[in-house]
């Protein structure tokens, strides 16, 4: 018995260890020192968290050797998720990415058939060689017959109901790891644990895979702030309600009401020319580069590098930011939109304002579970992969080319007899990108697979830039009244493989973005490094129609801080600095944000309904729900 217990114990430090090891990539004196350094007692702890799910598992099979085989297949290929997460995007895995475990299609596409395959065989092979172990020792633990023994086969039975029931009240307890007052997360505290609320890589890295698991758990989306209160938030309803009386007069009402309105992620769209050291022999935006000269542009500040397309796509569609939520929910898509009814939204906003809206997404509709992420939003339709009548490839790309999406809007366009809002996240550009095309772009500055990757995606890019000009082109013909918005959600996944994003990782989360209208030549300016929470604030000014007191208290709070991620806050001078560093406006600006955006998503939503209504007098707003 003791023997069993202390193979167990072993086990689980084993497969603790596997995790660390394969996310510092094989690196044995990192890993090492890493553990045996400053933070042993956190590696104690997390192989005491997957010691009691072994556990777990030995009380269900009743079997030693095939719990431990269990555990080695789920470590082998968590640890190969993490690693290959890291590598792409640098960033690790995430409780809520166990929704992307299904999507094997998306897998493969992602990584390639082949490193799946390796990692299968391995797991196949590690947990046979342990069940194989297990039938040679299996003599020497002869197991309970129950007609041999029937009051020790009582006995073990129970034993082991008893085990699985202390292991689900202890999993649960984990579950509440980010609950106030929660022992676990304190002791990782007093073994040495510092959380890096900006950056979950850094937690990883620093703490170990289970660690870092256990803080992005279940957490609630934001702290409530100072203050908060019916009567705080109503008088932050009237005084931005007044801000937007000021800024309506005049406005033209009738022209936002005959709008189409069009938001388009390109996906991975991005300027290649910008990185220091890298040529490409052809500029493969050349229309996009116009078109942002003779319009209101910019660049955008993305999360992160190589992903976090929903979460740019939420910004930009509710006008919350991920910056004031706690770091744990780092997807609000699948941890927070997908299990309400009813979320705010711009959606819910331009369908008071007569809009019919639609959603294009050239792509399975499970992905982020935008098939309940799209109807909480308030969007009357989905259009999918599936249901898309224009669904063309490009020689070998596997993802429907951005000239089908554009067709698609176009169609949906003429075809309505009633003004559209319309969000196309396309995906043409995703990862990977060698090998898709018949004629890639030549490139020098990177070598290698990276190269490769970077001359299909220009040519990617080049295919892009000439669908929205024909886009473009097709609504300057049209008579609809129609404005645009162009962003990339972030640069491509290949990036942090090469020294550029050693060198410029700061520059690599940029990418374009474009407002643009065939009804008004909108003022030829390049805005500071902006975040997507404000692309629609911004069109609808620059339009000079009217606007909703939570879009004039965006416009301002966007002329003080254009940009910001978690501890991140950019001022309109180009600064960086953390929120204390700001100035006094700008500090004032965001408490007031932060108690609109609470409202909006965690609270009671005292202003939801002045906050997101139009051009009418405070009192005339309606009432608080």
């Amino acid at each position: 018995m003791s023997a069993a217990l202390l193979f167990t114990v072993v086990w689980a430090m084993i497969c603790n260890a596997t995790l660390d090891l394969v996310q510092a990539g094989g690196s044995w004196s990192r890993i090492v020192s890493y553990e045996l350094d400053e933070t042993l007692g956190i590696f104690v702890l997390s192989s005491a968290v997957l010691w009691l799910l072994l556990l777990g598992l030995v009380a269900l099979t009743g079997r030693i050797f095939l719990g431990a085989a269990l555990l080695l297949g789920v470590t082998l290929a968590l640890a190969y998720a993490n690693y290959e997460k890291l590598r792409l995007r640098a960033e690790p895995v995430y409780p809520s990415d166990l929704a992307f475990a299904g999507q094997a299609g998306f897998l493969r596409d992602m990584v390639g058939l082949g490193p799946l395959l390796a990692v299968g065989v391995v797991a196949l092979l590690g947990t046979g060689t342990l069940l194989l172990t297990g039938r040679v020792v299996a003599p020497h633990l002869p197991p309970i017959r129950r007609r041999m023994e029937p009051r020790a086969w009582r006995v073990w039975v129970v034993g082991r109901v008893a085990v699985l029931l202390a292991v689900g009240l202890g999993t649960a307890y984990l579950a509440t790891f980010n609950a106030p007052g929660n022992v676990v997360k304190q002791s990782y505290v007093d073994a040495g644990a510092q959380w890096a609320f900006w950056s979950q890589r850094v937690n990883y890295l620093r703490h170990g895979v289970v660690a870092g698991l256990l803080y992005n758990l279940d957490v609630p989306a934001m702290q409530e702030p100072a203050g908060y209160s019916r009567e705080t938030m109503t008088g932050l309803a009237e005084r931005y309600g007044r801000v937007a009386d000021r800024t309506n007069r005049g406005r033209d009402a009738r022209l936002l009401e005959e709008l189409n309105v069009v938001v388009v992620l390109s996906e991975a769209f991005s300027d290649p020319t910008i990185v220091p050291g890298v040529t490409l022999d052809e500029d493969p935006i050349p229309f996009t580069r116009r078109l942002m000269a003779s319009t209101t542009s910019g660049s955008m500040l993305t999360q992160q590098v190589g992903g976090g397309t929903a979460n740019m796509e939420f910004e930009a569609m509710t006008g919350l930011s991920l910056a004031q939520f706690q770091p744990q929910l780092n997807s609000p898509y699948p941890m927070l939109v997908a299990g309400t009814k009813a979320f705010p939204s711009a959606v819910r906003y331009f369908e008071a304002l007569g809009k019919h809206s639609i959603a294009v997404h050239p792509y399975s509709p499970l992905m982020y579970k935008r098939d309940r992420v799209y109807p909480a939003l308030g969007f009357d339709e989905f259009v999918h992969e599936k249901t898309m009548r224009f669904h063309d490839r490009v020689d070998r790309n596997d993802f429907i080319s951005d000239a089908s999406a554009f067709e698609e809007v176009r169609a949906r366009l003429e075809k309505s007899d009633e003004p559209l809002f319309v969000n196309l996240v396309t995906m043409q550009n995703h990862y990977p990108n060698s090998r898709k095309y018949d004629d890639p772009v030549g490139v020098t500055g990177v070598s290698g697979d990276a190269a490769e990757q970077l001359g299909g995606y220009a040519r990617g890019l080049s295919l892009s830039d000439a669908a929205l000009r024909d886009f473009v082109r097709s609504l300057e013909r049209s008579d609809e009244p129609t404005a645009v918005v162009v962003y990339g959600d972030h640069t491509p996944a290949f990036w942090p493989e090469t020294s550029a994003f050693a060198d410029h990782e700061e520059l690599l989360r940029r990418t374009p973005f474009l407002l643009w209208s065939n009804v008004a030549d909108l003022p030829a300016e390049e805005l500071p490094v902006t975040s997507p929470e404000f692309f629609l604030p911004l069109l609808l000014d620059r339009l000079g129609v009217p606007l909703p007191p939570f879009y004039a208290l965006l416009l301002q709070v966007h002329a003080e801080v254009p940009a910001m991620a978690q501890g991140e806050y950019h001022s309109a001078g180009g600064t960086v600095s953390g929120v204390d560093e700001l100035g006094v406006r700008a500090q004032k600006l965001l408490a007031d944000y932060r108690l609109a955006q609470y409202d909006l998503v965690a609270g009671n939503g005292y202003a939801e309904e002045e906050l997101f209504s139009p051009g009418s007098a405070p009192e005339q707003r309606g009432q608080s729900r």
